[in-house]
């Protein structure tokens, strides 16, 4: 991969009653909790179909942000969730993953008011559980990466 290309990447904290909900997906031989998204696709900048029709009253939830909109894709493709009109910001990393691909990693927040009716397909996503922060941290199949942004998480919200 040319050293100026990089992944981008579109992730959430999702919350709801204190717990978070997190995805169980297959690395290797490596069964891991990740939180919810995925690449950002050409078509995010524009706005998916799917995305689209995720809007209240029939609005539309486009604001132009190709990561807001990735995350929205993502989430709906793979959970069958909408998520809020308004969800917040929460940071950004830099890694170089397993493909020693570059990725700019976007994370935001959602606390939620209802639990969703989740449905997986099982391909992408084996199964989902929401673990509050106690359960995160004793977990080993939770990356570093999640614990550390827990702990800044605790300082925002």
């Amino acid at each position: 991969m040319a050293a100026d290309m990089f992944v981008c990447k579109s992730r959430i904290l999702i919350e709801y009653l204190g717990k978070f909900l997190l995805l169980e997906r297959q690395f290797g031989d490596k069964t891991m909790l990740i939180l919810p998204g995925g690449k950002v696709e050409p078509f995010d900048e524009t706005q998916s179909e799917v995305v689209r029709k995720l809007g209240e009253n029939g609005e539309e939830c486009n604001d132009g942000d190709v990561f807001l909109n990735a995350i929205r894709r993502e989430i709906y493709e793979e959970l069958k969730i909408n998520l809020p009109p308004v969800v917040d910001y929460f940071g950004s990393s830099f890694f170089v993953n397993t493909q020693e691909e570059q990725v700019i990693d976007v994370v935001f927040y959602a606390k939620l008011t209802e639990r969703p009716e989740i449905t997986v397909d099982g391909t992408e996503v084996k199964s989902f559980t929401w673990m509050d922060q106690k359960e995160i941290f004793d977990s080993e199949q939770v990356h570093d990466w999640l614990k550390k942004n827990l702990r800044i998480f605790d300082k925002i919200y």
